[in-house]
């Protein structure tokens, strides 16, 4: 059954939200400077950590929005700072707004992937698709093995994958082609070793992207 991400919210109950943003981000955006630009997606950006950061690195180079089904948690990503040119918008991945489709060059996952229902992680990757422009690029970071005393196979959020599951559902859909994937070295303690960074990108491989 899909939590009610409002109420947890609106009760403070928000184990996932680190108070940062995630470490492989910033190792990826370290190695990587000035490759993210133009119009970025942050799906289930709850209090926009990563949403700052992206758009503290890419400056005015790109348009970074943060999407969230939480009123309450995007009323606390906006209460933030601004770090420059980022914004955020109360909808659903699953049921975008028609003027958003294609519009993207970029979307970064970080933690909406294992926490919805893993029967509709192929419409995930559906959506995330058609979100992004024919050249556009998918980077994300997936929490392998989340399993630990609270957390069981099959009681998530969040739900474990596996670089095998990514490949089928990402790669072999016909809908992207691999680019990198490499497990971080920075990560949130006690994630050590259960992430994998995927770049993707909707159209074949293209060695000088």
């Amino acid at each position: 059954m899909q939590p009610d991400w409002e109420e947890l919210y609106q009760n403070g109950t928000k184990p996932w939200d680190k108070g940062a943003a995630a470490p492989p981000l910033l190792e990826w955006l370290s190695a990587n400077p000035c490759k993210l630009s133009g119009a970025i997606l942050i799906p289930g950006c709850g209090l926009g950590h990563d949403v700052r950061m992206i758009a503290a690195h890419c400056g005015d180079g790109a348009e970074v929005l943060g999407i969230d089904i939480s009123p309450t948690a995007l009323a606390e990503a906006i209460a933030f700072p601004k770090a420059a040119n980022e914004s955020y918008q109360l909808w659903d991945l699953f049921d975008p707004p028609a003027e958003m489709l294609g519009r993207f060059d970029w979307v970064w996952e970080h933690t909406c992937f294992c926490a919805i229902e893993p029967g509709r992680r192929d419409d995930y990757v559906s959506c995330v698709h058609q979100l992004l422009k024919p050249s556009g690029q998918f980077l994300g970071v997936f929490y392998l093995d989340p399993y630990d005393d609270d957390h069981k196979p099959g009681e998530g959020p969040p739900h474990g994958t596996d670089l095998e599951e990514l490949e089928q559902r990402f790669v072999k859909s016909g809908k992207f082609a691999m680019i990198e994937t490499y497990p971080p070295t920075q990560s949130y303690l006690g994630r050590e070793g259960a992430e994998r960074v995927l770049r993707l990108t909707r159209e074949p491989f293209d060695p000088a992207a």
